[in-house]
């Protein structure tokens, strides 16, 4: 009996993703998502109070609601732009912007409308939902919420995605009213500093 006590003894603690037939990275996308895990719970045992200069929870998040709301971008017209583009909305580039408009407005129409059903749900006029508990959740938290996510998906947090999010929208509009699709130079050098 000891003889396999003293066996399972000196097998490894942690079984090495190989002995199921998967690769080593299998190990650190495991330790990745415990890792987001850990975060993720440390995060929601945070007292949901804040008392910063006497300013409620709902106050902060009505806050930064509504500063997302004053950034969004206006809708592209898609229709001005199938007419822009003629005869090259049918190339593949054509194709792809009239896709990424028709994406990128619905995206801008879920956040004005969630923000707006959140801000109402604050002030008690509707119900919170599941949906709107979660966006409301995440603005305090200064995470994107999933929903929008889905379309736009990025690890950064709510403000730096919102930048990203106007910056990428007004690529797409200036590309939809000129009709064609902006350059960008990749110079293998950097700019020079200027002397201290």
């Amino acid at each position: 009996y000891q003889h396999y006590k003293d066996y399972i003894s000196l097998l490894p603690n942690v079984d090495h993703p190989a002995a199921f037939g998967q690769h080593p990275n299998a190990d650190i996308t495991s330790q990745i998502r415990e890792t987001h895990m850990l975060f993720e719970t440390l995060l929601s045992l945070q007292p949901q109070v804040s008392s910063v200069k006497g300013e409620s929870t709902e106050d902060k998040v009505l806050g930064l609601a509504q500063d997302v709301r004053e950034h969004l971008p206006d809708l592209i017209d898609y229709h001005n732009t199938v007419s822009v583009l003629a005869e090259d909305r049918h190339t593949p580039m054509g194709v792809v912007l009239l896709q990424e408009i028709l994406r990128y407005n619905h995206l801008i129409n879920l956040i004005a409308n969630s923000l707006s059903d959140l801000e109402k749900g604050i002030k008690g006029l509707v119900v919170m939902s599941e949906d709107l508990e979660e966006i409301f959740r995440c603005i305090n938290e200064a995470k994107v919420p999933a929903m929008w996510s889905k379309t736009y998906p990025s690890h950064k947090p709510l403000g730096s995605w919102t930048r990203d999010l106007v910056q990428r929208v007004d690529q797409f509009f200036k590309w939809a009213h000129t009709g064609t699709m902006p350059s960008y130079s990749t110079s293998p050098t950097s700019p020079s500093l200027p002397a201290s």
